[in-house]
């Protein structure tokens, strides 16, 4: 799996998924350098989306049919059909999104655990 080879031990394949799935392991001193990451990764995304739909998209440049057709299979290929630049673009970006919220998930999830064990620690007669 691709998150076992992470510096630092931050990310392992969780021992839990099925085969085809994947899932991340993620100890929670690393949750903000990987927010961090994340961010960094999707601004960057963000500002090539942008330029992307503002403009990469081309006009004929010669005014005849052959740059008209050669500007619309352009466009069609970049930025219309399902496979095209853009679209993987913006499916990146919802992946990242997806990443950012599951790090947040992960984050709250440990700091439930640990105000729980604070909880069972002080009851006990604990710290």
């Amino acid at each position: 799996m691709p998150f076992e080879d992470a510096p630092g031990g931050a990310l392992g394949a969780n021992p839990g998924t099925s085969p085809g799935e994947q899932a991340l392991s993620v100890s929670p001193e690393a949750i903000p350098d990987l927010r961090r990451a994340f961010s960094t990764a999707l601004g960057k995304l963000d500002e090539q989306i942008e330029l992307a739909i503002t403009g990469v998209r081309i006009r004929p440049w010669a005014g005849d049919p052959v740059s008209e057709e050669a500007a619309d299979k352009f466009n069609e290929r970049s930025f219309e059909e399902e496979d095209s630049a853009l679209n993987a673009l913006q499916s990146y970006q919802q992946q990242l999104k997806t990443a950012m919220d599951n790090l947040d998930r992960v984050e709250r999830e440990y700091r439930a655990m640990d105000e729980h064990g604070s909880v069972l620690m002080n009851q006990q007669g604990g710290c």
